[in-house]
C-alpha cells in the first residue's frame, strides 16, 4: 500500500462557548479547522482533523493549508503503515528543527492511523497497543466570568454525570495583566466552584500561564490545601519549569502541566525534574498519536497522570481523543465533548459514528480505524454556505 495524496478540507466553525463567542482576548470565535484525508493508491483512505488557536498553538489557517501541501509532496509514494518514517518525512519537510507545524501534522497522523486501522480491520486503539477501557468519565471546560454563573454551571454539569470540571482562573490576568484585584476575581470563581462541587468530582483550576509568579502561586495555594479534589493547572509560563518545580514542592496542591507538554522530549524533562503530578495531553499540540503514545509511556513510567483534551474538535477529533485515552492505565475524566459544547458547524452533522456520549460517559466504538466516517456531501454544503 502506498500513499497517493494528502488533502485538506477547510471547516468554518463558530464558537458557542462562553468567552469564545466574541473573540475575547486570546480565545477565537472561529478557530482554524480542517479535515484531512490521506488516500492510498488503491482508493482507500483515512480521515483526521487539525484545529488550531493562533495564541495557543501558533498556526493560522493559511499556514496550515500550506503545511498540508508540503506534507502531500513529502508523503506521496510512502508506505502509510510505516508511520514512524512518515513522521520523519513530515519533520524533514517542516518543523523538525524547532517546534512548529504540529497541529497540521497531527491531522495527517490521525488520518494515517485511521487508514491503517481500516486496512487491518482493527480499531486505532489496537494499533496503539490496546485499550484499558472504551468508556470514559467526562470533563468539561468552564469559562464563566462571575462566581454565580460559574457555580450554576458546575452544578449543571455534575447533575449530568461529569466527574471533571476545568475552571478557568487565568483569563482576566491574561487580558488585563497581573494584579491583586484581578487575582482575587479569578479566585472568587474558583471558590464558588469548590463550594458547590462534590468532593468526588475533580476540580482543575486552569490558569493558562496567567499567574506569573511562582511565589504568589504558592502563597495562594496554601489556603486551598483542604480540598483533596483540587489541582492547579499551568499557573506559570510554559518554559518556567523551575517555577513549576517550586510550586509543586511548596504549594500543597497537585500540579498539572499543559502548555509545557509539546513533545516527548519535553515530557521527559518534566519527569526528570519532578515538575508535575499530571499532564494534559493534546493531540494537536504534540503532532498526533505517534508522539502522544511516547508521552503516555513516559508518564506511566514516572507515575504521572495523563488527562486527554479536545482542542476543541468535531466528532472526528473527539473520537481520536478517546482512542489515545484508552491507552492510559490510570483513568482521569476525558475532555471529548467539544463537538457538543464549544462549536457550531452550521446546524448539520459533518460525520457519522464515532463516540457516543450518554449517561455521563463517552462510549468508544470498536469499529476499524477511528470508527467515524465523514459526510463529504455535508462538507461540500458547509463550505459553500461559508463561502457565501
Amino acid at each position: 500500500m502506498k500513499i497517493a495524496s494528502v488533502e485538506s478540507f477547510r471547516l468554518y466553525p463558530k464558537a458557542v462557548k462562553e468567552a469564545w463567542i466574541d473573540d475575547e482576548f486570546v480565545w477565537p470565535s472561529q478557530p482554524p479547522s480542517f479535515f484531512v484525508k490521506v488516500t492510498a493508491e488503491d482508493g482507500t483512505y483515512g480521515v483526521g482533523e487539525s484545529t488550531s488557536q493562533q495564541w495557543y498553538l501558533g498556526e493560522t489557517a493559511e499556514q496550515m493549508a500550506g503545511l498540508f501541501s508540503l506534507y502531500d509532496q513529502a508523503l506521496q509514494g510512502a508506505d502509510p503503515e510505516n508511520i514512524a518514517y512518515c513522521h520523519h518525512l513530515m519533520r524533514a519537510a517542516y518543523g523538525g528543527g524547532m517546534p512548529g507545524g504540529r497541529g497540521a501534522r497531527s491531522g495527517v497522523d490521525m488520518a494515517l492511523y485511521d487508514l491503517v486501522g481500516k486496512h487491518r480491520e482493527v480499531p486505532v486503539y489496537a494499533l496503539l497497543g490496546g485499550a484499558y477501557r472504551t468508556q470514559f468519565e467526562l470533563l468539561t471546560n468552564l469559562y464563566h466570568k462571575t462566581p454565580d454563573t460559574m457555580a450554576r454551571a458546575c452544578e449543571a454539569f455534575v447533575a449530568r454525570g461529569f466527574t471533571g470540571l476545568k475552571i478557568k482562573v487565568g483569563d482576566e490576568m491574561l487580558s488585563k495583566g497581573f494584579s491583586r484585584r484581578n487575582f482575587a476575581s479569578e479566585l472568587a470563581k474558583l471558590d464558588a466552584a469548590l463550594e458547590v462541587t462534590p468532593n468526588d468530582v475533580y476540580i482543575d483550576a486552569d490558569a493558562n500561564q496567567g499567574w506569573e509568579s511562582a511565589q504568589w502561586t504558592v502563597s495562594t495555594l496554601r489556603a486551598y490545601r483542604g480540598y483533596s479534589n483540587l489541582s492547579i493547572e499551568q499557573p506559570l509560563h510554559y518554559a518556567d519549569l523551575s517555577g513549576a518545580v517550586h510550586v509543586r514542592a511548596h504549594g500543597g496542591v497537585p500540579v498539572i502541566l499543559d502548555e509545557s507538554v509539546w513533545s516527548a522530549r519535553a515530557m521527559l524533562e518534566l519527569a526528570r525534574l519532578n515538575a508535575c503530578d499530571r499532564v494534559v495531553l493534546k493531540l494537536n499540540r504534540v503532532g498526533g498519536f505517534f508522539e502522544a503514545l511516547k508521552i503516555v509511556s513516559i508518564c506511566e513510567s514516572a507515575g504521572i497522570g495523563v488527562s486527554v483534551d479536545t482542542n476543541p474538535y468535531t466528532l472526528v477529533g473527539d473520537t481520536a481523543v478517546c482512542h489515545i485515552a484508552a491507552t492510559c492505565r490510570v483513568h482521569y475524566p476525558v475532555d471529548c465533548e467539544g463537538h457538543q459544547s464549544f462549536l457550531d458547524w452550521g446546524g448539520e452533522s459533518l460525520a457519522r459514528g464515532g463516540i457516543r456520549i450518554a449517561d455521563g460517559r463517552a462510549h468508544l466504538p470498536h469499529s476499524p480505524g477511528l470508527g467515524v466516517e465523514v459526510d463529504w456531501d455535508a462538507i461540500e454544503r458547509h463550505q459553500k454556505r461559508s463561502d457565501s
